[in-house]
């Protein structure tokens, strides 16, 4: 049985190893300027990531071809509009493209650690699990 977060908004969860970081729980502000570029960071989170995949995912089965090098502006946009409309976080195509670019990289290396004998992947936790050594 594979354990479903209630409030999410795909139908799939990907756990991120967390850090120790000293931010208030009650902080809504998802969002923050770099002082020295005035660059806009986005933090992303769960659900963000779940509603820019869906909304990926549903132009490329509605047929919408992408670009030789990723997504189009279009499919991009759609992105973004879902983000906003589902957290209420506005994110541009930037942010949306250097989320892309992040993901596949940890697909690439969870994938890569999958494929080494010993490890596997725990379907009820979405946890890499290794065999002990004996």
């Amino acid at each position: 049985m594979v354990h479903l977060r209630n409030n999410t908004a795909a139908p799939f969860h990907v756990p991120r190893p967390t850090t120790a970081v000293n931010i208030d729980d009650n902080d809504t502000n998802r969002t923050q300027v770099d002082p020295s570029t005035k660059i806009w960071q986005v933090r992303w989170n769960d659900d963000m990531d779940g509603l820019m995949i869906v909304a990926l995912v549903n132009e490329v089965l509605a047929g919408h071809k992408r670009s030789d090098n990723g997504f189009t502006a279009f499919q991009i946009s759609k992105a973004i509009e879902s983000v906003k409309n589902g957290c209420g976080i506005v994110v541009s195509d930037k942010n949306v493209r250097a989320r892309l670019k992040t993901l596949k990289r940890e697909y690439a290396e969870v994938s890569q650690l999958l494929s080494i004998s010993g490890f596997g992947l725990d379907a009820e936790t979405g946890r890499i699990t290794a065999d002990s050594i004996a």
